[in-house]
């Protein structure tokens, strides 16, 4: 058995197939899911990666062993199987078999409970990945038994009903789907949009052959920005491996980082709502001035929360947020039990395209006014002694430790956190103006030291 303890991440399992873990692995893990969750029924859905399949065969063997009745979801995006926890009332919890982003060779699974309550490391894979490592002994005398079920329909429903629509104006958008299962879950939910569609990359293929799956990463958007310009549409569409996360282009051709993107739906969410000033915003402490000023505009209260979208969904509960949009292109819904969904978010820009206009005559505001480094990435041998340094130079400033540390000045503030995913710190600074973005990432990439990775 190929039994690695490191696939356990924050915020799922992920790892490197026949070399991280293997069937047997899954199959164990199957079985300490429902030893551990205690439960009944379970969805389980796919992504298209070559060993979904086998991944999908022996974790749903575990299940089975162990009583549980398997819900076959069959291929999907991890957005179905949040809301088929949420709404579903008879299922305990759901799972997606898939790797989000990573290359084709990896796999892994995202776990959400009733109420699309995500599982992380410290609320419950933690015991599930001691579990599976130990001898579980005789399986269930009572076995389980396999249902393939079609939830569909009930899903488009439901994000067609939140993202209440009326005579939306024609358009013609591009839409690149990476190979993942963008393209799938837009023609399940989407296609009945009277627009004019332009699809890139849309056939299902593990390998992505074209980009990697990831347009958090903008240059994974240059096919999507060159066929934006020739076909002259009124927007683009980037999806990532599992579907969970998008960005968009504007009519300029710009990609639109997920801060911006936050801002504006913050803006446009609680102008819809009856009274702003009873909601809250959970939002991204990486960048949040325009955020807040969005927020603080409208009446309501701001919250900031820890990255990671199991974090952040648990911040949302607290507070009862009313929406939050990670900086990495997570875009949550109250009203969707607080997850993600990608199909709904596409449908509100479309919506503020219809009411505003161009995309770009409201993104210039962004641009030119809350300026950003991008996310920077180092690899350093000691990330303590690099915020020591950070500590020492910087102590003028407002300092926090929410979520690595923040430090904030009068006219520009910057966040450096050690990653929950990969072995590496993180820079994002935001300024007045993008002289000054300049001048202190500068600054700190002299002070950080190390070297420079792409992501």
């Amino acid at each position: 058995m190929i039994a690695n303890p490191k696939i356990f991440k924050a915020y799922d399992i992920r790892g490197e197939w026949n070399k991280d873990w293997d069937e047997e692995f899954v199959y164990k893990i199957g079985r300490a899911i429902a030893k551990e969750l205690k439960v009944k029924i379970v969805a389980v859905g796919r992504d298209m990666r070559v060993s979904s399949p086998i991944l999908f065969e022996n974790l749903s063997k575990g299940l089975i062993d162990e009583g549980v009745e398997v819900r076959d979801l069959g291929l999907c995006g991890t957005e179905l199987t949040y809301f088929v926890s949420a709404f579903v009332e008879d299922i305990d919890a759901a799972i997606i078999i898939t790797a989000s982003h990573n290359p084709g060779k990896d796999n892994g699974m995202k776990i959400s409970l009733k109420g699309a309550k995500a599982l992380g490391l410290k609320t419950g894979l933690d015991k599930i990945r001691d579990l599976a490592l130990t001898d579980l002994g005789k399986v269930n005398e009572e076995k389980g038994e396999m249902k393939k079920v079609n939830y569909w329909n009930f899903y488009r429903e439901h994000v067609f009903k939140l993202a209440n629509l009326s005579g939306l104006k024609k358009m013609k958008i591009v839409v690149d789907s990476g190979n993942g299962m963008g393209s799938f879950m837009f023609d399940k939910v989407l296609s009945n949009l009277d627009f004019d569609v332009v699809k890139m990359y849309w056939d299902l293929d593990g390998n992505f052959p074209n980009h990697v799956a990831d347009p958090f990463i903008e240059s994974n958007t240059d096919d999507l920005k060159k066929k934006f310009i020739e076909e002259n549409a009124d927007i683009g569409i980037a999806l990532d491996g599992d579907s969970d996360r998008v960005f968009f282009i504007d009519d300029k051709g710009r990609y639109i980082p997920g801060y911006y993107f936050a801002a504006l739906m913050t803006d446009f969410i609680l102008k819809q709502c009856g009274d702003a000033s009873i909601e809250t915003i959970a939002h991204d402490p990486r960048y949040f001035w325009a955020t807040v000023k969005a927020i603080e505009n409208n009446g309501a209260k701001a919250a900031r929360t820890n990255v990671g979208h199991t974090l952040i969904k648990a911040k949302m509960r607290e507070c009862n947020s009313i929406f939050s949009a990670e900086c990495s292109g997570h875009i949550f819904f109250r009203e969707n039990s607080f997850a993600e969904s990608s199909m709904l978010a596409i449908l509100l820009m479309l919506k503020i395209l219809n009411e505003k206009g161009k995309l770009s005559e409201i993104m210039d505001y962004y641009f030119e006014n809350y300026p950003i480094s991008g996310e920077i990435n180092f690899i350093v041998e000691d990330s303590k002694e690099v915020v020591r340094k950070i500590e020492d130079q910087y102590n003028s400033g407002e300092i926090d430790y929410l979520d690595g540390i923040s430090v904030t000045f009068d006219d520009w503030r910057f966040n450096v956190r050690t990653s929950n995913t990969q072995p590496l710190l993180r820079l994002n600074l935001e300024a007045k103006n993008m002289g000054l973005v300049q001048e202190k990432v500068d600054e700190l990439k002299a002070l950080i030291g190390g070297k420079l990775a792409d992501h």
